[in-house]
């Protein structure tokens, strides 16, 4: 079982950050010769991705790696919004001046990576900037959510952040969101958290939209 699960997790990781595209091919033989194993915990590692929508398996075509359409994408951040906006006002609520100060130390660092157009130092700090914030809820369900739902989208949110035009906007919409939060104004916190997102999932979806063999 512990050696299907590291495969489960090795393949689910690469996924999500994009080691293996959309619509590539898997291959059970490929796989379990580059990991040094039989074909069953591959194929067992295959069957759990799949129920969970990251691969399809097919008995005619094999496995490929899942590709969103942009109307899934467009349902996830939806959700994304409404729950990350609630963490948010939970946040207003409960953060101490020492959280506050890490907040700001986040932006800070987030600010920076926009303005040098350091596409992947930024996509890992906005991680920890919204992660964070979550965090801060104190709701550990909500927690657990989030961060799924995040994961799932994960590839598609590297590529917003490289959508020309766009990066140093989404920077400054945290500000926002932090002079919210530092106000203990939760109404706000709440409003500016689900525009925030919605105004990154519009940008995305467009894209994709026109953009289909993306």
């Amino acid at each position: 079982m512990l050696l299907q699960e590291e495969i489960y997790n090795k393949l689910k990781k690469s996924i999500t950050y994009g080691e293996l595209s959309p619509g590539q091919k898997l291959s059970e033989i490929a796989l379990a010769n580059e990991m040094n194993v039989s074909r069953t915990p591959i194929r067992e590692a295959f069957r759990q991705l799949q129920m969970e929508g990251y691969i399809t398996v097919s008995p005619n075509k094999g496995a490929y790696v899942n590709k969103l359409p942009p109307e899934e994408i467009e349902e996830i951040y939806n959700i994304v919004g409404l729950l990350e906006g609630y963490a948010a006002e939970l946040a207003a609520k409960k953060i101490n001046n020492s959280e506050l100060e890490e907040l700001r130390k986040i932006q800070k660092r987030l600010v920076f990576f926009a303005s040098r157009n350091r596409y992947q130092d930024y996509i890992k700090g906005n991680t920890d900037f919204h992660h964070f914030i979550t965090y801060l809820s104190g709701n550990n369900h909500l927690i657990k959510i989030i961060t799924e739902l995040r994961t799932r989208i994960y590839r598609y949110r590297l590529m917003s952040v490289t959508i020309p035009g766009y990066l140093e906007r989404y920077a400054s919409d945290h500000e926002k969101i932090i002079y919210a939060i530092s106000k203990k104004d939760s109404n706000h916190a709440k409003k500016y958290m689900k525009e925030h997102v919605n105004f990154v999932k519009e940008i995305l979806v467009n894209f994709l939209k026109e953009n289909p063999s993306f």
